[in-house]
Parts: C-alpha cells; structure tokens; sequence
C-alpha cells in the first residue's frame, strides 16, 4: 500500500508541477524538438547542396582524429566531434581502409561514415583483352591515372629480376599478365599493377594444367608460348582447339609453324597487317626463319587459348588459311590447301573490284 502511495503522490506532484509551471514544460518540450532537429541536421542535412567532389587521402598510420580534423577544414562535414563519436559507436576508428576517398560536402554525415565503413576508395577499371602484349597493356595502364607512362610497365615487365620475383621463371613477363577487368586503386604502383595480373594467371595455371603439359612433353613456359599464338590466330572461340592441333601437328614432324603473329612481335603495339616483308624479319620469334615455338610468349592468352594448348583436337590438320570474316579453311595437304588460297585471294580480288565501281 505504501508503495501505491509512493506512485500517486509522485504523478500528482508531477502534475501539480506541470500546473504550476506550464512554461517549464513549453521550455523542455522545446529543448526536446531542438535536440532532435539539431542531430538530425548533424547525421543527415549534408553541408552544402552542390556536388563538389573532392580527394581524401587517408595515410598510412594517421590517425582518426587527424582525418577527422581533415575532413572538417576541407568543409565535408560540420561536426568532427559527432563524426568521430559514430564512428568510434559503430568500430570504425580502428579499421579505416588506406587510400583516397571521392568525398563531397553534399554527402551528410551519414553517408561520409559509412563509405569509411564500407572502405569505398577510389578505383580504376582497367581492362585488358585477351591477346595484348606486353607494349599493347603498357599504353592501357598508361591511359589511367595510377600511372604516369607506358614505358615504365614495359621497362618493368622486361626486368628478368622482377620476374623471378613473382615466381615467373621467364626472362619478361609477357604471357603471364593475366588478361582481366582489375580495379585498382587511386595511387597503385606500377609494380603493384603487374603483380595482381601475375597473380590472376598463377591462380588461374594450376597444377593439373602443369601435369597435362609434362604429359604432352611441354614446359608450363612452351604451352604459355603456344596458347599466344593461339590467341593471336583464332578469331573465332571455336576454331581454338583447331588451330592448336595445327601446330601441334606441326611440332611433332619439325615443320615451321609459320604464324604470322610471330612474325610482327615487338614491332610496335600495334600492327594492322602482316606484309611480306614482316615474314622475312630476322628475329628469333619469327616461325618463318626458324623450327619449333619462339623463345617465349607473344601475347598474354585468355583462359580458352590455354586450354586449347593443353587439349588440340584430335585432327590430322597441317595448314589453315583466314577466309575474311575471322573464320578459317583448314587442310591436310598442301595441294588443298593452295587451293583455299587461291579461292580466298579470288574472293578478296572480286570485292576490291566491288568496292572500286561503288566509288
């Protein structure tokens, strides 16, 4: 019963109170809405409405109360104290990711915290496609902002010693620069670059492909060599496992492979068509002058290249010649194969003089 009193007396004190000074209440009720309004301006109401992106780099080492000092003279957020409180609430304080973040004094409290939660740096897409040497994915990687020029991949990926480095038992490491979609990040190292792409192909090569090729009588290194070549021929996905049954089949009876590609490596990135003057270039990777693969890779092939070095199919094909539309004709003889060029060069002769009338 005393304790029911306890409680009567205590709401009727309080309202009594409440009646006595009404204006006390107006005034805590108004302290109330204030605090309300103002955490919401602080966690949510960004500083400004335009979207001015700026780059926060964060260090390693540094601390949060120095970013958050950063942050607050570079105008992303108004109240450091409030930022670094959330974020020691929510862990964050101890686990900010290194590197630069695209902040904006239109992102509200909020949103700043959690793209330093979530470890949101800036990235760059760089994509290689399947077939680029090693001067072709110097000028992509030059292209974007983690690197300053081409010639510092090229010099970097002939470094024989980088190479080992890597476990790449090879004197550069064309071949072995994984073609991929990579993201990396605002301030990424050259030598950073050519790792992760090293990393996808060793990843990628595992030891079930190194026992196929000892099965076959290749190194990891000659079937890397092929599958370039491979790559740099086939046009079409399926024509792969064709077109590596071809040099196979070459192989095993000393015959050249004579691959155009091989003859045009290390001319420029870039080389449009294969003249008859490229086919006589004397340089140790032309297939024309000499027997067997080249020293190393041409180019850095896809996955389906090779596996289509490790898997030929099974076909007596010697010969193949292009047909124009990236699709080849391939023969077992040579007489047949004279005969596709002839048609193929018949067929090339009638659209040059298609063209010509049209003009």
């Amino acid at each position: 019963m005393s304790n029911k009193r306890s409680v009567s007396s205590l709401v009727g004190g309080t309202k009594q109170w409440i009646m006595r000074y009404p204006w006390l209440s107006f005034l805590a009720a108004t302290v109330m809405l204030a605090a309300i309004i103002h955490f919401y301006v602080a966690l949510l109401v960004p500083p400004a409405r335009e979207a001015a992106w700026q780059e926060i780099e964060v260090t390693r080492g540094m601390s949060f109360k120095a970013l958050s000092s950063t942050l607050h003279r570079r105008g992303v957020i108004r109240y450091p104290g409030y930022f670094e409180f959330f974020a020691r609430l929510q862990g964050i304080t101890r686990n900010v990711r290194i590197g630069y973040y695209g902040l904006g004094r239109h992102m509200s409290l909020w949103q700043v915290l959690r793209a330093f939660r979530k470890g949101h740096i800036i990235e760059y897409a760089v994509t290689i496609p399947e077939g680029y040497n090693m001067f072709q994915i110097g000028y992509v990687v030059a292209k974007t902002p983690i690197a300053s020029g081409s010639r510092q991949f090229i010099r970097l990926a002939r470094d024989k010693s980088f190479s080992h480095s890597l476990g790449v038992e090879a004197d550069t490491l064309e071949g072995y620069l994984f073609p991929d979609t990579y993201y990396f990040p605002k301030g990424t190292t050259i030598e950073e670059v050519a790792r992760q792409m090293v990393r996808r192909y060793q990843a990628l090569f595992v030891d079930s492909y190194r026992s196929r090729a000892e099965e076959m009588g290749f190194t990891e290194h000659q079937i890397i060599t092929l599958a370039s070549i491979i790559e740099k021929e086939a046009k079409w996905p399926s024509e792969r496992t064709t077109i590596s049954a071809v040099y196979h089949n070459r192989l095993k009876i000393g015959m050249k492979l004579q691959a155009d590609p091989t003859a045009v490596y290390g001319k420029q990135a870039w080389v449009r068509k294969v003249t008859s003057r490229d086919l006589k270039r004397k340089t140790r990777y032309n297939t024309y002058i000499y027997k067997g693969l080249p020293p190393g890779p041409i180019a850095n092939p896809g996955h389906g290249s090779i596996l289509a070095a490790l898997h030929p199919e099974p076909v007596d094909y010697l010969f193949f010649v292009a047909q124009g539309d990236g699709s080849h004709f391939f023969s077992k003889d040579y007489a047949t194969h004279r005969s596709a060029v002839k048609r193929y060069r018949a067929v090339q002769q009638n659209a040059r003089r298609n063209r010509n009338k049209q003009r």
